[in-house]
């Protein structure tokens, strides 16, 4: 995982919801007789995504909407998440990679998100989040860039490493990434790396402040089992590491200066 560095910040890629949650049993099936006008979210989104990732209709996939929302208007919006575990597994049987697929932890395109606008009442493209299928995307909002909406934190692992992706909606409906980082690394090894992600209001503009803090991993130990399905607990322990501040015109959060003391040295 060391290779996954700082830089993976620069990925255009595309965890408790504070929102109402949909799930769905896996999908093996698509329903095309349905007019568009009289279906559920659950439906629409079954069927435009399926078509969207052209995905065949024997293929078992999970799919799971999380409500909320997430602009400013008063429409509830979602987030739709499409996992394809079976896919990942039968692409590496088809090209003779199983073994190295599942030592890489599958890690590829299986793993999608989509931002469903209530207003618009339209279905995004899919926002890739190239990561280990073995776990699904795991989704938060949280109120960072403006009380008026809810920003939408991405969780995904990447083998033994955890990161988040932060979107946030501008000019009423684009939802855009404005911020990436690792949350912990090297889980199951001797000495795994903890990070913290605060949130701390900035006395100069309204959006919020990301603090990154090390950290540990609380009661550790090597024997955390199947890696996609360990959640590590992670509280506050040690040093302010970097801190960043939304900058309004490139619509991204920035480190402040002061901290890039603590950045990788360039090899």
């Amino acid at each position: 995982m060391k290779s996954f560095s700082i830089s993976i910040f620069c990925l255009l890629l595309i965890t408790s919801s504070c929102g109402d949650e949909t799930t769905a049993d896996p999908i093996e099936t698509a329903d095309n007789t349905t007019e568009k006008s009289n279906e559920s979210l659950d439906a629409r989104a079954k069927r435009e995504i399926m078509a969207s990732l052209a995905i065949p209709v024997n293929e078992k996939f999970t799919m799971r909407i999380y409500k909320e929302y997430i602009n400013a208007d008063t429409i509830e919006d979602a987030i739709i998440t499409i996992n394809r575990m079976e896919y990942a597994m039968d692409e590496a049987i088809k090209n003779d990679r199983q073994a190295k697929a599942a030592e890489m932890g599958f890690t590829g395109n299986y793993n999608y998100m989509f931002y469903y606008d209530g207003a618009l009442d339209r279905i995004s493209n899919p926002i890739f989040a190239p990561s280990s299928p073995g776990r699904e995307l795991d989704i938060e909002f949280k109120q960072l860039v403006a009380p008026t909406r809810k920003d939408v934190i991405v969780g995904y692992r990447i083998r033994n490493s955890g990161w988040k992706s932060y979107f946030s909606v501008f000019n009423d409906h684009d939802l855009m990434m404005v911020f990436q980082w690792k949350s912990f690394d090297f889980a199951g090894e001797d000495h795994p790396e903890a990070l913290v992600h605060a949130f701390e209001e900035n006395p100069n503009q309204i959006p919020m402040d990301i603090a990154i803090y090390t950290s540990e991993i609380d009661s550790y130990t090597k024997n955390i089992g199947d890696i996609y399905k360990y959640l590590p607990s992670i509280t506050k322990k040690k040093e302010l590491k970097f801190k960043f501040f939304l900058d309004p015109v490139a619509k991204k959060y920035r480190l402040y200066p002061e901290f890039a003391k603590n950045l990788p040295k360039k090899v």
